[in-house]
């Protein structure tokens, strides 16, 4: 059996580095997006409304994210959609409260 016949596909070059994958749209999505999330959360201390929607183009972005080639990039894109879901769970149930309690007085 040589080398050629294994499944084995080997990425390593001849000085013992591994060859970098180009990022794809996927991979910058996914980063994109976690600067999306930070700049919501900060958004958060003026304007909860904008916050919630910045929030939801970072979690859509995210989703997006996921198809990315490289691991990391997929634990990054994992990462702004929790953040990005925490901050619309509380954000939207606080503005819900906040006017259904107001509605009923």
């Amino acid at each position: 059996m040589t080398e050629e016949d294994t499944t084995y596909k080997n990425t390593d070059t001849d000085d013992g580095t591994k060859a970098k994958e180009p990022m794809t749209v996927y991979d910058r999505l996914a980063m994109l997006s976690v600067v999306v999330t930070i700049i919501a959360w900060v958004v958060l201390s003026f304007n909860g409304v904008v916050a919630l929607i910045i929030s939801a183009l970072a979690f859509i972005g995210a989703c997006f994210g996921l198809k990315a080639s490289r691991r990391l990039s997929r634990n990054v894109a994992i990462t702004s959609i929790v953040a990005s879901s925490v901050l619309m769970v509380v954000v939207g149930a606080f503005l819900i409260v906040i006017y259904v309690g107001l509605s009923s007085v």
